[in-house]
């Protein structure tokens, strides 16, 4: 935006150093301007001429000059004059590079105040075009991203689109752009890209609603739900369902499915699998960026329900009473509470369903328990004649049968019965039930528990579960244990049914344990089994078995640790018992580790390199405390050590092993840039186990390094801060920002650096590290500066770094002053591809070693960004020293941009004195800094002086500038002109004014020069006001400015202070002063009535108010004591008239004895009648007579 200074000019301006003594106050208005700001975009190397148009206000023509604050833009139109003024300008950009900008102001100074006009130069990057234009930054590719998608995957892996990275804001993402780029063609990495340089939202999906309710469902029945795409983007959505009862039609979404942002999700709901009431299942929607669940709630109908509920309700009866059947065969509850709580379920059942024969089955068996025959007999009955009138499946029949037997037992006819049964069995092989009544029936099977139990897991293998054949079976085995020969599927269902009931006793468990030690693998149930009992009955027999059938399992994993523990503490014999204790260990483990493994390793050790490193860094860290220990393990600890380092391995503990054990001795060229690899380590851990690998992509290269990820983490070497990390799925899509990671370095390099670097000759990670410089332990040496030589010149690097291994280098040239090298060094180097940054420090040490032509052209020819400010002082200085004080506007440039900052001597304050020409608040900068440093200032007081009343902006010193001026012998027009405007700020501005100038004004005065209106009038409102800083020599002055003044009828209200020092102000005693500001050239009219005690006018009268100077409008009236005034006024502006003020003055002075004229006598008269003071009203009236017949026979009035 244009910014205008403070003020405005009351002296026109001709030309820079014109002006005129003409009208104070001429308030030209303010400048406008075609452009509030410039701002464009170039090629690098290109040039342009613009231009801008200056307007005056209406009916004045500016004039003035205008000067740019850069080099680079040259003002080809320096001075403007006119209505209307187009002034022109060129710009190049030959020495400016892609992606850079300038910034920097023109300073225009006219007759209507000064302005500053910013202006903003961008150079473009090399062009990428599309159908939406040139893409000349990201906010551009990601507009296209969002037009036009499919073009902006082109554009995206063109090889041209890396040119948008070369300069500005877009510049930090490239390396991200190198990364996310590498798989062309790849939708989810530019999405990545996009999110990563926050050009766009994630795509968000919006749900119809946001959780599903289904009622009433029949068979399979379709459903859906409408999901909304907001945002745009790549589109990728995973889908999965929980719950049984739901499927879904599609398992991925793309944005193919969206049609016009809408995508409808079908899932089906399948009756049969379904409970009654409220069935629970979700919907899962998964990308890398959002994973949504959609709740699916399925209610059946209340009929459905109902009918449900009381299936469900039985099966829970049921499972009750096999659960009571159970605890009272395993012993857990008395005969008489099982009766009493079966027959409780039964009756509840039969509440259920009073038709139900198998309910009145097990009502007829509890009957029979409890010997109550006669109403068996006619239970039996009733049930017999609804079997036959109905149709039952086999086991109900057999059930009843079986029953039967239980009170008629003729045993012709249990024979009968068992062999009627065996029948129906042989028919229903598979039938758990009719299986379970012959182990009662049949002899085969009453009498041999090893058929009984070949029969029992002949069921379990055609896939009966029921509790009651586990409890038979479990039966059998707690009564002979030696019917346990191995530990099958059959057995160990069995028995883990038993433990968790805690239904093993001492002698099946020994059996179990037994067969536990004769497994050739291991078994998950089988551990439960003895784990179980372990806690019960601890002892070291079942501990070992524990322990065998770990280690036969191969169980490393922590959550075995504490078993391993237990059996080394109880010191069992087991094969590996120790290697597994070892492999066991948590992760941080911090405790002690027994002395007899420490024992063990020491003579053999075939563990995995990393427990086999925390055990040595374990000795290592007890070497203190077990000596012993320490000196027994180290020559295996350093086989160990170098073994390690040379498969390149690292981990935590072997990185504390690295530190403490490898010593100079150890390394050689191999193990050295082995360590250097293993020193830039970083451990890369998330939680996305999805990720396989980690990208490493550095800034400076053009190859990116790739490294494994198992199970959420991996291992990369990070050498310097100058790289960027990303994450890779299977599917070669990558992530930066969207899968969180975290880094974890293994060791810090300092020391072992160190060590290693006299045996690296060669390393790329080093040399990259290197290349960066930001490590304060890395400076460049005696030793390994011909290193940085080599990195310097390698045509491999990019010439960015070589450009900072350079100037590495000339400052360890200049800090061991070996200056031979530096000056060579200095000439050999050339601007090209340096930043702005390393070209100011190569111009310093230009500076320093006196290469002031070289560096004063590298200024000149690419400008001061970049360059220390102290530099740019001293390089002026000395080139100023040497060749004199000869006006060079790149000279002038840099010698200001130094002062402005701060930074200048003599020599810079003398040449900006004499050939700077700027804004006024430079100049006024300028002369303060010449007067600190004792400066001749007459010069730049003058251009000030001038220049102030051509623009008329304000300065705060500019009357300690007018009396440095003055003091030099000011010129005559100058002092003249300069006091008017001083005085018209004052006056008519009411800007402060320094007594100084008012005094300088009476000298100018005495002068016989002519001295301006508005000079006089400042004066005299000033010492009105302070009347204790007037000294005869100003009361003098005022004297002839007060009679100067009423001689042309200008009178003010302040005048009145002058009373009793010039007869003519006497004139004014009986009056009474309104005063009005307004614009000059206004019609300023007062209406106004007077109230005389109860009296009052019942009209306003009007008179237009006169302006007595620059806008202030006077109107004097004479009120005696008591009367009162009350007026309004309006002024007309450009025939608008418009209501402005309003107030009332009312007179009241009582001037008791020292009246002087006849208005002061009529005056006091009145104000004594209002208080009844009638001797005083004679007294006085007595007193006007007399004067009265004085005046008429002393005075007569004289005629034309």
């Amino acid at each position: 935006m244009v910014i205008s200074m403070d003020g405005r000019a009351e002296t026109s301006g001709r030309n820079k150093g014109e002006m005129n003594t003409g009208q104070a106050g001429m308030d030209y208005g303010e400048l406008a301007f075609s452009q509030e700001s410039l701002n464009f975009s170039l090629k690098p190397g290109e040039q342009t001429e613009g231009s801008f148009t200056i307007f005056a206000p209406e009916g004045v023509i500016a004039e003035g000059w205008m000067v740019s604050s850069q080099l680079e833009m040259e003002c080809l139109t320096d001075e403007f004059v006119g209505a209307e003024a187009e002034v022109s300008y060129l710009f190049s950009a030959k020495e400016m590079e892609a992606g850079e900008a300038l910034e920097g102001f023109f300073y225009i100074i006219s007759n209507c105040g000064e302005y500053e006009l910013p202006y903003r130069i961008e150079i473009e990057d090399d062009r990428v075009e599309s159908s939406l234009g040139t893409i000349k930054n990201m906010f551009h590719f990601a507009n296209l991203a969002k037009a036009n998608w499919d073009e902006a995957v082109k554009v995206f892996y063109s090889p041209q689109f890396k040119k948008i990275f070369s300069g500005g804001s877009d510049k930090q993402y490239y390396n991200a752009y190198k990364g996310l780029s590498s798989m062309h063609g790849n939708e989810q990495n530019m999405e990545e890209f996009l999110l990563e340089t926050n050009k766009k939202q994630r795509v968000e999906f919006v749900l119809e609603k946001t959780d599903i309710l289904v009622e009433d469902v029949a068979g399979v029945s379709e459903h859906g739900i409408d999901i909304s795409r907001s945002g745009w983007g790549y589109t990728f959505l995973e889908l999965k369902a929980e719950g049984d009862f739901l499927r879904l039609d599609k398992e991925r979404v793309t944005e193919y499915d969206f049609l016009g942002n809408q995508f409808r999700l079908v899932f089906y709901v399948d009756g049969d699998k379904l409970h009654g009431g409220k069935n629970y299942g979700s919907i899962h929607m998964i990308n890398a960026y959002v994973d949504i669940t959609i709740p699916v709630t399925v209610i059946c109908s209340m009929q459905r329900q109902r009918l449900r509920a009381a299936r469900r309700e039985k099966k829970k009866l049921l499972t009750e009473l096999i659960e009571y059947y159970c605890s009272f065969r395993g012993k857990k509850i008395s005969s008489r509470v099982w009766m009493g709580e079966t027959e409780k379920l039964v009756e509840k059942l039969a509440v259920l369903d009073t038709r139900d024969i198998q309910t009145g089955l097990f009502r007829a068996q509890l009957l029979i328990t409890q010997g109550r025959f006669n109403e068996v007999k006619w239970q039996m009955e009733r049930l017999k004649t609804a079997i036959d009138e109905g149709e039952y499946r086999p086991e109900v029949w057999c059930y009843y049968l079986y029953l039967t037997t239980l009170y008629n037992e003729d045993e012709d006819y249990v024979d009968g019965v068992s062999q009627r049964v065996c029948q129906i069995y042989n028919a229903n092989r598979d039938n758990w039930r009719i299986a379970w009544l012959m182990l009662y029936l049949s002899e085969e099977y009453a009498n041999s528990p090893m058929k009984r139990l070949e029969l029992l897991e002949e069921q379990f293998k055609k896939g009966c579960s029921s509790p009651i054949l586990y409890m038979e079976a479990w039966h059998l085995l707690e009564m002979n244990p030696t019917l346990l020969m191995n530990l099958d599927g059959f057995e160990i269902q069995i028995l883990n049914f038993a433990s968790k009931r805690k239904l093993i006793s001492q002698d099946l468990f020994a059996q179990i344990r037994y067969q536990a030690q004769k497994l050739k693998g291991y078994s998950e149930r089988v551990f439960f089994i003895l784990k179980e009992y372990y806690e019960v009955v601890p002892d070291n027999e079942t501990l070992q078995a524990i322990c065998s059938l770990l280690i036969k399992g191969n169980k490393s994993d922590s959550a075995y640790f504490p078993w391993y523990s237990l059996g080394v503490e109880q010191e069992l014999r087991i094969t590996k018992l120790y290697e597994y204790y070892m492999m066991a260990l948590p992760e941080g483990y911090t405790g002690e580790i027994p002395k007899a493994v420490l024992m063990y390793f020491a003579y053999q050790s075939g563990m995995d390199y990393r427990k086999t490193a925390f055990l040595y860094a374990y000795i290592y860290r007890k070497r203190k405390e077990t000596p012993e220990y320490y000196i027994r393990f180290c020559s295996q600890m350093e086989e160990f050590v170098l073994r390690q380092l040379s498969k390149g391995r690292i981990n935590k503990d072997l990185a504390y092993l690295y530190r403490h054990i490898i010593t100079p001795e150890l390394l050689n060229e191999e193990r050295a840039g082995m360590l250097v690899t293993l020193l830039f380590t970083h451990m890369v851990y998330t939680d996305n186990k999805r990720m396989r690998q980690v990208v490493v992509e550095y800034a400076f290269g053009g190859q990116e390094y790739k490294y494994p990820m198992s199970d959420g983490q991996g291992e990369i070497p990070l050498y310097g801060d100058g790289y960027k990390i990303f994450l890779e799925d299977g599917d070669g899509n990558r992530y930066s920002t969207s899968v969180l990671f975290r880094l974890e370095r293994m060791m810090k390099p300092e020391k072992l650096l160190q060590m290693a670097m006299p045996y690296v000759t060669e390393h790329a990670g080093l040399d990259i590290y290197l290349c960066e410089g930001n490590k304060s332990f890395l400076e460049i040496t005696y030793s390994n500066v011909e290193k940085f030589q080599r990195i310097a010149a390698s045509p491999s690097m990019d010439r960015k770094w070589k450009n900072e291994i350079a100037l590495k280098l000339i400052h360890y040239y200049y800090e061991q002053d070996d200056l031979e090298e530096l000056e060579e060094a200095l000439k050999r180097l050339e601007p090209e591809g340096m930043t702005c940054k390393e070209r100011g420090e190569a111009i310093r040490f230009m500076v320093i070693r006196g290469m002031h032509d070289k560096a004063f052209g590298w200024i000149k020819r690419f400008g001061v960004s970049g360059t220390d400010v102290k530099t740019i002082m001293r390089m002026c200085s000395r080139l100023l020293s040497r060749d004199g004080f000869i006006e060079n506007k790149y000279m002038t440039h840099m010698v200001y941009f130094a002062f402005h900052r701060g930074k200048y001597d003599s020599n810079l304050i003398a040449y900006l004195v004499y050939f700077y020409r700027g804004m006024l608040w430079q100049l006024e900068e300028i002369w303060k800094a010449a007067i600190s440093f004792e400066v001749d200032t007459y010069e730049i007081c003058e251009r000030i002086l001038v220049q102030t009343m051509f623009s008329g902006a304000y300065i705060g010193e500019r009357a300690e500038i007018f009396k440095s001026y003055v003091s030099g012998g000011a010129k005559p027009e100058v002092e003249t002109a300069f006091l008017t405007q001083c005085a018209y700020d004052y006056f008519i501005k009411e800007k402060p004014m320094d007594v100084f100038l008012l005094m300088d004004a009476v000298r100018v005065y005495e002068r016989g020069e002519r001295l301006h209106r508005v000079c006089k009038l400042a004066f005299l409102k000033y010492f009105s006001g302070n009347k204790e800083e007037m000294t005869p020599r100003a009361e003098g002055a005022a004297r002839l400015f007060l009679t100067d003044l009423m001689e042309d009828g200008i009178y003010f209200a302040f005048f009145k202070e002058y009373a009793g020092k010039v007869p003519a102000v006497e004139t004014l005693a009986d009056k009474t002063i309104i005063e009005y500001r307004t614009k000059p050239g206004s019609r300023v009219v007062i209406h106004y009535i007077i109230e005389r005690g109860k009296y009052t006018e019942s009209d306003y009268r009007q008179e237009e108010m006169r302006d007595m100077y620059g806008g202030i409008y006077v109107k004097a009236f004479i009120l005696f004591f008591g009367e009162k005034l009350q007026y309004y006024i309006t002024e007309e502006q450009e025939d608008e008239k418009m209501f402005t003020q309003s107030a009332s003055v009312t007179r009241g002075e009582v001037l008791y004895g020292e009246e002087e004229n006849r208005f002061e006598l009529i005056n006091d008269i009145a104000a004594a009648g209002v208080l009844h003071d009638y001797d005083t009203v004679d007294r006085l009236l007595e007193n006007y007579y007399k004067k009265e017949y004085m005046v008429s026979k002393v005075f007569r009035l004289l005629k034309d």
